[in-house]
């Protein structure tokens, strides 16, 4: 396969995830400030964006902090590299350049979504039905899902494809509970459950959450969920076993283990044999940040070894979330 070609994969499976991880977002966001007092919508809106990634890009405009203009930023805005539109813009444009590799069901549902959204009034979706809107981009990107599952063979345009999805997903999860978890500090005992179910709903973990671990919403067990589920498809555990699959196979024709083998074994190792109560005395927002920090080199390193040279990559060096990707010609990044 050639490596554009697998890098274009790899940032499908990035960007899918991207857009339905912000409509799910923005949906638990607006139907959680119908419960809560209307001062308590600016730090809600402010979460989401750090969350994202997007707070400084979105502080840059001058805009307020509010429903209409975050909405705006992340739907709509077609300069914004993490806006929904323009994810799916580059999944169509990533899909577009390697359709000899990918199924015609697979196009078909990227196509037809990408102009869909492309045909629709946005700005009165979001100004009568924002709820609706936000379903509609997650039914899409699962749907994309689940035809590139049951249609793609298992070669390696869909390891690549795989890889890019987990390791957004994990990155995803990890920002949410990084900001989530200060934010819920803050708040007192009669809010943390509150707290906490909106942030298993963010990451669509509630109904399996509670199958777990019953009538419990204790942090310790929510973290635990979050990070160190080996059932739960969004936990960062499963992302990073399922990612190590696959770059298990895609490294099988080197003699040696390739450096991202090596870099997500020992991800994989500390965070398997993780003690949450120890993580929680010594501090969860730094063990988050140092887990990021391993999954942005370990996503650095995959481009190394199968997209790139060492000596372009120097030239234009990837910083792996919306705000900051490099920039391409063909809509990789």
């Amino acid at each position: 396969m050639l490596a554009r070609h697998a890098e274009n994969l790899f940032w499908t499976g990035r960007y899918v995830e991207r857009a339905e991880d912000t409509a799910r977002m923005l949906d638990v966001t607006y139907h959680g400030l119908l419960e809560t007092a209307p001062f308590e919508a600016e730090r809600a809106w402010r979460d989401l964006l750090t969350v994202m990634r997007l707070d400084v890009p979105f502080d840059a405009r001058g805009w307020a902090v509010d429903a209409v203009s975050v909405n705006e930023f992340l739907v709509l805005d077609d300069d914004n590299p993490g806006s929904i539109v323009a994810a799916v813009a580059r999944v169509r444009e990533n899909v577009r350049s390697v359709r000899e590799l990918v199924t015609i069901e697979f196009w078909e549902a990227v196509n037809r979504f990408h102009l869909e959204l492309r045909s629709r009034n946005l700005r009165a979706d979001l100004e009568l039905q924002p709820y609706l809107l936000y379903a509609l981009v997650k039914h899409r990107c699962q749907h994309i899902a689940g035809v590139a599952s049951e249609t793609m063979p298992r070669d390696d345009g869909w390891r690549f494809l795989q890889l890019g999805w987990m390791l957004e997903r994990a990155e995803m999860t990890c920002r949410l509970l990084d900001v989530r978890y200060p934010a819920r500090a803050a708040t007192s005992s009669s809010q943390d459950f509150h707290a906490w179910t909106s942030t298993l709903k963010s990451a669509s973990g509630l109904e399996a959450y509670r199958r777990a671990y019953r009538s419990s919403m204790g942090e310790k067990d929510v973290i635990d969920f979050l990070l160190l589920s080996r059932s739960f498809p969004r936990s960062v555990l499963f992302c990073l076993n399922k990612a190590d699959h696959d770059l298990g196979v895609l490294g099988a024709r080197f003699e040696e283990l390739s450096r991202p083998q090596r870099l997500l074994g020992r991800i994989r190792a500390d965070l398997e044999y993780t003690d949450i109560d120890e993580v929680l005395d010594d501090g969860l927002p730094a063990f988050l940040e140092r887990l990021q920090r391993s999954v942005r080199r370990l996503a650095e390193a995959v481009a190394l070894q199968f997209f790139r040279s060492s000596e372009d990559f120097a030239l234009n060096v990837l910083d792996f979330h919306p705000a900051g990707s490099a920039p391409s010609t063909t809509g990789r990044s």
